[in-house]
């Protein structure tokens, strides 16, 4: 049987986008099996998430194309050809807690091959070294638990002052095998003042970025040429680890507060609210902004620590208040107080609280 050219041609045509068809999907599931160092280094796409704080967020860089990440993501295209797909969790003035409550509540991003974690220069304004090593280790766990093939890089900030959290990230991140880099030795080996690394000697510039980015590389660089394993999940090295962070909206007591598309607002001295709760761990999800006024927390009666709420912009924040409370029934009260945060200089002081977020065991 003599076959026309047109049908020779669709039969080629045909068993040609075949092979393309199943060589894209071989190559798929190869790609899928490799660590990121191997995706590296054979100049493959990753998929990347950073979880942190402002300068995990790159702030204090004088444009875009300066922070971290971006230049990073140049490096990387010079060094292998690997593109670096960027996801971001990230929050200027948050705490590890938040990135925990944020990484829980995000939509699952799709196949993350590397993490980079940045917390700790905030956390030591809240919590001891004790309560960052639980919270820094559960926002290790929860990544790796949600992302299981991918590696973890911690970064210890280069402004951190305190070295029991610097010492808190290594050992958690030792347990896990994660990858930690301590940004305070190339900010001081690099023999420049603070003041020409930084914007206002805590957010590095686009010079200190730079020093953030050539570390990563380095790292990783180094890493290819051991070979090195990623970041694994072994048992917990602290307590309570199954825990989950979850809201409670019921008020159980309130002056003056009013209710609003779901948020409680006070603008006046002396309003409260009253939660009942159990568990040893408590935040709360509140609107920060311009107009945000300061609030006093009493737990059990007893005061605990005093929040602002004003921020420079308007965001939802998940703040810490206090961990390590005892497992029974315990009753948090939110107080408008009379002085303002020392940053608001409207007119108004605007408290708004939408739940409070506490800690419920996986297993019941």
């Amino acid at each position: 049987m003599k076959l026309s050219a047109k049908k020779i041609y669709s039969i080629v045509f045909i068993t040609a986008a075949v092979i393309s068809f199943l060589a894209i999907k071989s190559e798929h599931y190869l790609s899928e099996d490799l660590t990121v160092y191997e995706k590296i280094e054979s100049g493959s796409s990753f998929n990347y998430l950073i979880i942190g704080d402002s300068i995990g967020r790159g702030a204090g860089a004088e444009n875009k194309d300066l922070r971290w990440y971006s230049q990073l993501e140049v490096l990387l295209k010079d060094f292998s050809g690997s593109r670096a797909r960027r996801n971001m969790l990230v929050q200027s003035g948050a705490t590890s807690f938040e990135g925990i409550y944020k990484l829980q509540k995000s939509p699952k991003f799709r196949d993350i091959d590397l993490i980079l974690i940045f917390f700790g220069e905030n956390d030591r304004k809240y919590m001891d070294p004790e309560q960052f090593t639980f919270f820094y280790e559960k926002l290790i766990r929860d990544a790796k638990e949600r992302y299981p093939g991918s590696e973890i890089i911690t970064i210890i900030e280069s402004p951190l002052k305190q070295e029991q959290f610097a010492d808190a990230i290594k050992r958690v991140s030792t347990h896990y095998g994660a990858k930690t880099l301590d940004m305070r030795i190339p900010f001081k080996q690099s023999g420049m003042l603070t003041e020409h690394l930084t914007t206002d000697m805590v957010h590095p510039n686009g010079k200190g970025y730079q020093l953030y980015a050539t570390t990563i590389l380095e790292l990783i660089k180094n890493n290819i040429e051991i070979d090195a394993e990623i970041a694994s999940l072994p048992k917990p090295l602290t307590r309570d680890q199954s825990i989950y962070l979850y809201e409670k909206k019921l008020v159980t007591a309130r002056k003056g507060f009013m209710r609003e598309n779901g948020i409680n607002i006070s603008k006046r001295p002396g309003d409260y609210l009253e939660y009942d709760f159990e568990g040893p761990i408590l935040g709360v999800k509140a609107i920060r902004s311009l107009d945000g006024g300061t609030l006093k927390v009493y737990i059990d009666g007893k005061y605990v620590r005093t929040l602002s709420t004003w921020w420079p912009f308007t965001r939802e924040r998940y703040l810490y208040i206090a961990s390590g409370l005892d497992k029974g029934r315990h009753t948090v009260r939110f107080e408008a107080a009379e002085k303002p945060s020392p940053n608001n200089t409207s007119e108004k002081s605007v408290i708004q609280i939408s739940s409070i977020i506490i800690a419920k065991d996986k297993k019941n």
